[in-house]
């Protein structure tokens, strides 16, 4: 590989290792509704994935060049085009870091503590956030390099679509995963 291409982009392995949800037979309609929460957080990760993505994709395909883009969605000037991309998925990045160390430091340990079966989910939980956050970094620099050389727009598509593959994966399981335990052990709720 040349020094200057990117290295490959972090991943997990295969999604069929992962632990199966916990059954809750018991659960009521206010235990699943905390479920419904976690997935309303996700939505809005979601809906900022889509608005980050639709701009990279059109930046990268030169179908819009950067300043109009950005225009677009902060009124910015063409000057500011590659810097204000950077920001605007610095922004997303940022959310999804602050996101998941919340989850792994306020949710994760008491989940744990009142269900000792969640132990393999949570761990796996933990081990896609570490991959994410390899990813997200991928991404930034990926955005610096296009900044510096748009023939670089390619590497930062490709770094972007594997960014929100894994996020709508990880989002997926998760809900499945711990949306119900978290209100049958009342946390986060």
């Amino acid at each position: 590989m040349d020094a200057d291409d990117p290295a490959p982009l972090p991943r997990w392995d295969d999604e069929r290792l992962r632990p199966e949800p916990v059954a809750y037979p018991a659960a009521t309609a206010a235990d699943h509704a905390a479920g419904q929460h976690l997935r309303a957080i996700h939505d809005m990760y979601r809906r900022g994935l889509a608005q980050v993505g639709d701009l990279v994709e059109q930046v990268a395909a030169g179908e819009a060049d950067p300043g109009a883009a950005r225009e677009a969605l902060h009124g910015l000037g063409l000057t500011e085009a590659y810097q204000a991309l950077g920001s605007y998925c610095g922004q997303i990045c940022q959310a999804v870091t602050a996101h998941h160390g919340i989850e792994d430091r306020f949710l994760y340990p008491p989940l744990r503590a009142a269900d000792h079966a969640l132990g393999a989910t949570l761990d796996r939980l933990g081990h896609e956030h570490q991959v994410i956050h390899a990813v997200l970094e991928a991404l930034d620099r990926a955005v610096v390099r296009t900044a510096e050389d748009p023939s670089a727009g390619p590497a930062m598509v490709a770094a972007f679509r594997h960014l929100r593959g894994l996020l709508e994966s990880h989002f997926d399981y998760e809900e499945r995963a711990i949306g119900t335990a978290l209100g049958v052990h009342r946390i986060g709720v």
